[in-house]
């Protein structure tokens, strides 16, 4: 497949609506676009529909109503292994029900680009290394899965998502089972595959402090439908977040550089 113009979006969701079993509404007529090359958050408080969105992009649920687009296709119209050379999954936690090692997780993130035997060249195994080394994960080669911290396995599926080489990479709350380090060396790894290599990363995170360094765009959801869209310095102002997280915070600027900062008050709390 051809790669698309510069212009066209890496993703387009149009009147997205989807329910759980119950009739609840999780998300509700929600229309965005994610530029391509970009590094777009979404953020908002639990239930609002943020892993929601993320596996309807990654066609891990069906979707119920609306349209999405990858890169100017519908992605009912990808099969499975062009899919996944489009897009990558890293989920909020990793299975250890199998006993593979680390090298053997990441290299299952060449499967798509494999000829039939499933073989990997010399080729391979060197962008699983790189992987590896890119994630912190290297010295870890070796090991078990299922012997490694909550931290270490996410730092794995990472290193995996990577190895796939995709046009656009989807990430649950990466960061949350990671360190302070930990956690800036994923958000500075995914700002360089993107400046570097023009990957779009789509990231759901609760840290909205986070979200204000590192993203280009980032999407404030509430109750299944867009609260806020635009820079960070545009969505994350003090009556929208009080608004919709249902408790008071101060917004301020960073010290660090031209994005704001968010601050729990302690103490109080808004009425419900």
């Amino acid at each position: 497949m051809a790669p698309p113009p510069a212009t066209t979006p890496a993703i387009t969701a149009e009147g997205i609506g989807h329910a759980y079993a119950d009739g609840r509404k999780v998300l509700d007529r929600l229309s965005i676009e994610v530029p391509a090359g970009r590094f777009f958050i979404i953020i908002g408080p639990n239930g609002s529909g943020k892993t929601t969105l993320l596996k309807l992009m990654a066609r891990l649920l069906t979707l119920q109503e609306g349209r999405i687009a990858i890169m100017g296709r519908a992605v009912s119209r990808y099969g499975a292994r062009r899919l996944a050379r489009a897009i990558a999954y890293v989920p909020q936690s990793v299975p250890t029900t199998f006993a593979f090692t680390v090298a053997q997780v990441v290299m299952m993130g060449r499967a798509p680009h494999l000829g039939m035997l499933g073989i990997e060249g010399a080729a391979d195994l060197e962008i699983g290394r790189e992987a590896m080394a890119m994630a912190g994960v290297a010295h870890l080669a070796d090991r078990r899965l299922d012997r490694l911290s909550g931290g270490e396995r996410q730092r794995v599926s990472i290193a995996r998502a990577i190895c796939q080489q995709p046009r656009i990479m989807l990430l649950d709350e990466p960061t949350a089972t990671l360190d302070p380090a930990h956690q800036v060396r994923v958000m500075d790894l995914m700002e360089r595959l993107g400046r570097e290599q023009g990957l779009t990363v789509v990231m759901v995170s609760h840290d909205l402090n986070l979200a204000a360094m590192y993203a280009d765009q980032v999407l404030l959801l509430n109750q299944g439908r867009t609260a806020g869209l635009g820079p960070p310095s545009e969505v994350l102002d003090c009556a929208r977040l009080e608004t919709v997280y249902g408790c008071p915070l101060l917004v301020d600027q960073s010290p660090l550089g031209n994005y704001p900062r968010v601050h729990l008050v302690p103490g109080r709390h808004l009425k419900p």
